[in-house]
């Protein structure tokens, strides 16, 4: 995912979404680059620093606006140096990650702090969520996987879809006092739809305790926003069209908090894209209620949970829970033609139907 503070730019289809600082600050000077840096005059003493790099097999970018460019410049280096620490914890890529080893293991005695802290607030969803969220759906995420390409699924495929679900639930995985084990055999843990989250929260915290007040993590569909104490500031996001990902379908303010959107649009196995990237954990199958939803927390962890949670609830049940949780949410239907939001989601652009 790429900003740009140029509404221009949103006709491009490398583009998922679009952001601009708003306020009284007024676009001035000119763009200095080098080595990966962005550092753009925005009025006098005051610039806009961003930089963008690969993480969790994304494009991840760091902006700060500060009067001070080094000073921007040293906690976003900060920024990118604990987020990569936190994800080399939690990627299943990896053989040599913990949380490989506890795949490949089914147990792990010492748990990484970030691994714990993640997995605590996986097991924390699971339960709010009804198992909605469950993190162990990895065998059969594993099997959609060999499947790219596939016009439709057979009954011999189904059949192995089934078999795997078996192996699916967050109930037998234990974390306690004696570390992480996996109950089940043939059991295994994915965190794509929460570590995103965990990183960027990270990454946040590393700019505050640089000093930064104004500042924001764009982690491919994962974001968080501060603004300071300043109640004018904030952060425009433009949340992609489903049916054109060329184009932005709404826009909502951020302002000192988070929003994560998961889709069916960007990775799908099957060329009907009802084998995606997110399995429902009670069916053991792609949920088909939605092509988006987009969710709005105070923390990045739970945006992204959640978010990935909601695609497997029918439209009352995800209403009812982000209302509960105070979180607010866009949704598109899975044809993308109908839409529906919160009724306190700071939508600016665009249209939805209250839910």
């Amino acid at each position: 995912m790429h900003r740009s503070p140029d509404p221009s730019d949103l006709r491009s289809p490398e583009r998922r979404r679009w952001l601009k600082q708003t306020g009284q600050l007024a676009l001035a000077g000119g763009l200095l680059a080098g080595g990966g840096w962005a550092v753009l005059k925005r009025r006098q003493n005051l610039w806009q620093v961003r930089r963008e790099r690969t993480l969790m097999q994304t494009s991840v970018a760091v902006t700060c606006l500060s009067d001070d460019v080094q000073a921007a410049g040293a906690a976003i280096e900060a920024a990118f140096a604990r987020m990569a620490a936190t994800a080399a914890e939690l990627t299943r890529f990896d053989p040599a990650s913990a949380l490989s080893r506890l795949n490949r293991d089914g147990r792990l005695a010492l748990v990484p702090a970030n691994l714990h802290t993640v997995l605590r607030e996986a097991l924390s969803l699971s339960a709010l969520t009804g198992g909605a969220f469950d993190v162990t759906v990895l065998p059969v995420l594993r099997y959609f996987e060999t499947l790219r390409g596939v016009s439709g699924i057979d009954a011999r495929e189904r059949d192995a879809i089934d078999r795997r679900e078996q192996q699916v639930g967050w109930r037998d995985l234990t974390l306690d006092a004696r570390g992480v084990r996996l109950l089940r055999p043939g059991m295994a843990i994915t965190l794509d739809g929460i570590a995103k989250g965990h990183v960027v929260d990270q990454g946040i915290a590393a700019l505050r305790a640089a000093g930064i007040e104004y500042g924001l993590i764009d982690a491919g569909g994962d974001i968080q926003a501060i603004c300071g104490n300043d109640p004018e500031r904030h952060w425009n996001v433009g949340i992609v069209d489903p049916r054109d990902v060329s184009r932005v379908a709404a826009v909502v303010q951020v302002r000192n908090a988070a929003l994560s959107t998961s889709g069916n649009y960007r990775v799908f196995f099957s060329t009907d894209r009802r084998l995606f990237h997110i399995v429902n954990p009670r069916t053991g199958y792609s949920p088909q209620s939605y092509s988006s939803v987009t969710v709005v927390a105070q923390r990045s962890v739970l945006a992204d949970g959640m978010s990935t949670a909601a695609f497997s609830l029918e439209l009352p049940q995800l209403s009812a829970l982000m209302a509960a949780q105070d979180h607010q949410w866009l949704a598109f239907s899975r044809t993308g033609e109908q839409r529906w939001r919160s009724r306190d989601l700071p939508l600016i652009a665009g249209t939805a139907e209250l839910a």
